[in-house]
């Protein structure tokens, strides 16, 4: 598959993180798309996958092939390598693993394990992407950054996809949470990460800058609805990226 497919693919699939991907030059940007169209063939695991052995072998295929250096034959493998991000592959892997999550029933038994697996999906996938970034380590703030934007990104997700995993049967609140405590927590993080964000490098912002969505998205969750117009979308991460702030 062409690198041109793989990118028709995550703007369909997931158009916000395509969406910043456009403020990234050329290399970068090829590197990001194949890292997204990677994360979305594990994400979309329990929707083509419904036993939870099966599902544990298929992820596990995903995190061998990232993990052990020799990415396999697969069109998002195979762009990944072709861009030089080989180098994430690695922490990519650990979605894998997390992902394993999806595939159980029960809600998470408490706000701590449900962070736990933000920290091994959205969190994981905004460090990586700042790796593909190559702006180098990051410092105490900056990694606290990538924590709180991951967890307004990930409680406004879940808020967003709640009647997808209800008709499968899944509930991503913790026991006895609700869903107006899970958006104050999103609108929390997300104020955290705002005051944290003129410390991240301006070349990162392609890696994150979807986070600056978060705000309109609790809006419009606050008013029952669930997408916000791409007009609306495309003009807040040009707002952002000018001021290098979310």
């Amino acid at each position: 598959m062409p690198t041109e497919d793989l990118d028709t693919l995550v703007r369909r699939v997931d158009e916000d993180r395509w969406l910043a991907t456009r403020f990234a030059p050329p290399p970068v940007r090829a590197r990001l798309i194949a890292m997204y169209a990677v994360n979305y063939e594990i994400a979309r695991l329990p929707e083509t996958v419904r036993e939870a052995p099966l599902g544990a072998i298929r992820l596990e295929w995903w995190r061998s092939a990232l993990s052990e250096g020799a990415l396999q034959a697969h069109p998002a493998l195979e762009a990944l390598r072709a861009s030089g991000g080989g180098a994430v592959a690695g922490m990519l892997a650990g979605i894998a693993e997390a992902r394993g999550a999806d595939f159980e029933i029960a809600p998470f038994a408490t706000w701590t394990a449900l962070e736990n697996y933000v920290a091994g999906t959205a969190r994981t996938l905004i460090a990586a992407a700042v790796e593909a970034c190559d702006v180098g380590a990051l410092g105490a703030e900056q990694e606290q950054f990538v924590d709180r934007a991951a967890l307004a990104w990930a409680y406004a997700g879940l808020l967003r996809a709640a009647p997808y995993w209800a008709a499968r049967g899944r509930r991503f609140l913790p026991n006895g949470a609700t869903e107006a405590e899970m958006l104050q927590r999103a609108r929390g993080a997300y104020a955290e990460a705002k005051t944290l964000a003129p410390k991240m490098p301006a070349a990162a912002f392609p890696a994150f800058g979807y986070v600056a969505l978060a705000p309109g998205y609790m809006r419009a969750l606050q008013r029952g609805r669930r997408e916000q117009a791409l007009l609306w979308r495309q003009a807040s991460l040009v707002a952002a990226s000018a001021t290098g702030r979310i």
